[in-house]
């Protein structure tokens, strides 16, 4: 007897994606869209930048800092997303902006 797949499926009924890593980095780029959480999917990561002010901004609110550092001492901000929230670079047009994590079915 061969081992077959049992399809998954997710609570809307369709068959579930596998989680997708999403990486991604871009500089200078001043409130750019980093990534888009696309329909029926989540995401759990993290985002942070090197500049000592903003973490980035999350469906148009800027992420602030919530102290004074160094450019190398902030800590990635966990995040988790539902579908259609759009994560973009800082507002700071010199920073390099990073988003990190797992998008997976809902």
């Amino acid at each position: 007897m061969a081992l077959t797949t049992v399809p998954t499926t997710t609570s809307s009924g369709t068959t579930a994606l596998a989680p997708k890593g999403i990486n991604i980095m871009k500089q200078g780029t001043a409130s750019q869209v980093l990534y888009t959480v696309p329909v029926g999917r989540r995401f759990k990561g993290h985002i942070w930048t090197n500049g000592p002010s903003y973490y980035g901004r999350l469906n148009d609110n800027n992420m602030h800092v919530g102290y004074s550092a160094s450019y190398y001492h902030i800590n990635p901000l966990p995040i988790e997303l539902a579908a259609g929230d759009v994560a973009k670079a800082s507002p700071t047009a010199s920073d390099y902006s990073h988003i990190q994590g797992i998008e997976f079915d809902v």
